[in-house]
């Protein structure tokens, strides 16, 4: 009896084994070769030959009469009759399977102009005015560290010298807001040579009250010279105040000071009037107002000065007064001139009124104005404070520019009368206790 069951199935355009439709492609199906051109795959359809050693045996389901064959989805033909075949069919296109990645954009595939901003690894920006900020601390450092070698290296310039032996050193003026430096000047011709002093200056500078006294002591003041002489022996006797520095150095004058006006002096600065020639010019010279007699009576001390200093005869002369502007050689003839006026009164006070003019020199300068000053002065003094000490005090002395300056004569007009030594020298015979409450005064109060 015919399978009508089959044929009606055949007639729907047949029916592909599930084995065989899966299977589909693979090399055993193509061993006795074909036209691969017409499969759109790119290989031959699969047309099973009777008898190959190759053929494949059907399914059990196959073999069972009346098993109903499984349906595709689409109609075709029969593999064996009737049916189309595969090669006819359209190729079945791969489909990409969709990644959770697709929908990220790459920041390299935006548009070239794109802000980098926009990358989200980009590196953050620092804000301009930080950066500034960290180049101007960079500089101040490096500023300050040069600095800083260089005063220190200036310090060392200058010539220390082993404290002597002191005698007194319990005055009852003293405090922590207040030091004392004894400028002592002098117009030895060599470092070796121990003359009297022609300038003694008593620097206070007091940080309490931001002030900086200068106190010239009069060279003619008949006081006690008592403490240690140059020898280490003990010494007590009577006379003008510039002999101590003879008798036992900067150690005794500093003695004789706290001894007659009971004031702590702890350390001193000595310079010698040539050296003071070469710190004038290294500022560029000072502004003085001084008057016709005054420029005449420059001339013998300036004479002097030239012919040590080996310098032609009559250099740096000055024919006239009024405001001028003095280099170092006619600066130390103003300082050192002493037979106009009232004598050695308005000298110290000439002294004074060169060194404020110098501070204030300084203090308008450029920096390499003060460096060319500090080197220069460096090299021209000696004292017994040590390297250390010396740097404390160069940044003390920072600090204070801007402190008010204060000009004082010890004695003043209140507190001397003239008198004479029993040898016939001419003296100021001082009032002691009118002195230091004028220290007390203009110092410590």
């Amino acid at each position: 009896m015919p399978d009508n069951k089959n044929k009606d199935y055949e007639n729907l355009g047949g029916v592909y084994d599930f084995d065989d439709y899966y299977d589909e492609g693979y090399e055993s199906d193509y061993e006795n070769g074909g036209n691969y051109a017409d499969s759109p795959y790119g290989e031959a359809p699969y047309e099973p030959q009777q008898g190959s050693q190759g053929q494949r045996q059907q399914s059990p389901q196959r073999q069972r009469q009346g098993a109903q064959p499984r349906r595709r989805p689409s109609g075709g033909g029969s593999h064996q009759q009737g049916g189309g075949s595969r090669s006819q069919r359209p190729a079945r296109k791969p489909q990409k399977q969709k990644s959770r990645y697709d929908d990220y954009k790459s920041p390299y595939d935006a548009d070239t102009k794109t802000k980098k901003s926009s990358r989200p690894y980009s590196k953050k920006k620092t804000h301009p005015v930080r950066n500034a900020i960290r180049i101007a601390l960079l500089i101040i450092v490096v500023l300050a560290l040069i600095f800083n070698l260089m005063l220190w290296h200036y310090c060392g310039l200058v010539e220390h010298i082993e404290g002597g032996k002191r005698a007194k050193t319990d005055a009852s003026m003293t405090s922590s807001d207040v030091r004392n430096i004894l400028i002592i000047g002098s117009d030895t011709r060599t470092v070796e040579e121990r003359g009297r002093t022609d300038s003694m200056i008593l620097l206070s500078i007091n940080s309490k009250r931001k002030e900086i006294v200068m106190t010239s002591f009069m060279r003619d003041m008949y006081v006690n010279i008592k403490g240690f002489n140059a020898d280490g022996e003990s010494i007590d006797t009577w006379g003008k105040m510039n002999s101590a520095y003879v008798y036992g150095g900067a150690e005794l004058l500093m003695d004789t000071i706290e001894y007659n006006f009971d004031i702590q002096v702890d350390d001193y600065v000595y310079i010698d009037f040539y050296s003071f020639v070469d710190i004038v010019d290294a500022i560029g010279g000072i502004d003085m107002e001084i008057t016709d007699e005054e420029a005449e009576g420059m001339i013998p001390p300036m004479a002097e000065q030239n012919k040590i200093m080996e310098l032609p005869k009559g250099t740096d002369y000055l024919d006239h007064g009024g405001k001028l502007h003095l280099n170092g050689n006619q600066a130390l003839a103003y300082a050192r001139l002493r037979y106009v006026g009232n004598a050695d009164f308005e000298r110290t006070s000439r002294q004074r009124e060169v060194i404020s003019k110098i501070i204030e020199t300084v203090k308008s300068s450029g920096p390499f104005t003060m460096m060319d000053f500090a080197k220069t002065s460096a090299k021209s003094l000696r004292s017994n404070m040590s390297r250390w000490q010396l740097f404390g005090l160069c940044y003390k002395a920072l600090f204070s520019m801007k402190y008010k300056t204060v000009s004082l004569r010890l004695p003043d007009d209140e507190s001397f009368s003239y008198g004479t030594t029993d040898d016939g020298q001419s003296v100021l015979t001082v009032d002691f206790d009118k002195c230091q409450a004028l220290l007390r005064e203009k110092i410590y109060s």
